[in-house]
């Protein structure tokens, strides 16, 4: 067991990616490229319930590519890929997988439809529906500038869903789309459909509602009065002192002017 479990740790798995990573037509062709962490003298492409691919690499090549050209409907799936080191004709563990999902444009895009309405305040729940004419669909919600669509959900003898944003903030504001997936083609998808914008901005304060202070501004504030209060006592102090010197000063006045007096007589 111990040197098979060195050979593991010494065969790091490599990692598979698409390109083009989305947006694949049937018809499409498209590159998987297996990164290999270490040197590889044959590599293999494994689909999900098809059959393995397999190439030998005989010269300095990362990463090993595998070409898809013209893809049809059996393309589609779930791949993985793996590799054997020459020296000790190890296999590696698996990538990770990846999903090649094909566009079929034979499908109507879904419609869609925002509730209550386009521009909300923060807070907000948002119900955004999709719809289409085939039962049985998976339908996704999508938002542009993201890669993965968001909350799918399964749809049975409805041809609708309803995706519900819930409190929504500024971060939810965007394009959003839809697409389907027929039943039993989990990775057939149908083209995305038109758009709605959601903005989304900061709450009104009611009328007569306080606004509340800028921390920074109230703290400034604060150490603005307390030196002013600090003044105002030094102030104040030095009015008193001169105060009480002057009266000390002049009763002295009197007393001096008191005994002239008392010496003329």
């Amino acid at each position: 067991m111990a040197p098979m479990a060195v050979a593991l740790i010494l065969v790091p798995p490599p990692s598979l990616s698409l390109h083009p990573s989305q947006g694949v037509s049937l018809g499409d062709n498209v590159t998987l490229h297996c990164h290999l962490p270490s040197m590889a003298e044959w590599v293999w492409l494994y689909q999900e319930g098809g059959w393995p691919y397999r190439k030998r690499k005989d010269k300095e090549q990362d990463p090993m590519d595998f070409s898809l050209i013209g893809t049809k409907r059996e393309h589609a799936g779930t791949y993985r890929c793996q590799y054997e080191v020459p020296w000790s004709k190890e296999a590696s563990e698996k990538s990770d997988p990846v999903e090649l999902v094909l566009t079929d444009r034979r499908y109507p895009p879904p419609g869609i439809s925002l509730h209550p309405e386009q521009c909300v305040e923060m807070g907000t729940n948002i119900t955004i529906r999709c719809w289409n004419k085939y039962f049985g669909a998976t339908f996704l919600l999508h938002k542009d500038g993201t890669s993965d669509p968001i909350q799918p959900q399964d749809r049975d003898g409805v041809g609708t869903a309803s995706f519900t944003l819930f409190g929504v903030t500024p971060a939810d504001s965007g394009t959003y789309r839809c697409s389907y997936r027929p039943r039993g083609y989990p990775f057939i998808s149908s083209p995305l459909g038109d758009s709605v914008m959601l903005e989304v901005t900061p709450t009104t304060p009611s009328p007569g509602t306080p606004k509340h202070p800028d921390p920074t501004g109230a703290e400034e504030q604060s150490r603005a009065n307390m030196v002013m209060a600090v003044v105002r006592g030094i102030v104040a102090a030095l009015v008193f002192g001169l105060g009480v010197f002057f009266v000390i000063d002049a009763r002295s006045l009197w007393i001096r002017r008191d005994d002239s007096c008392g010496e003329q007589v």
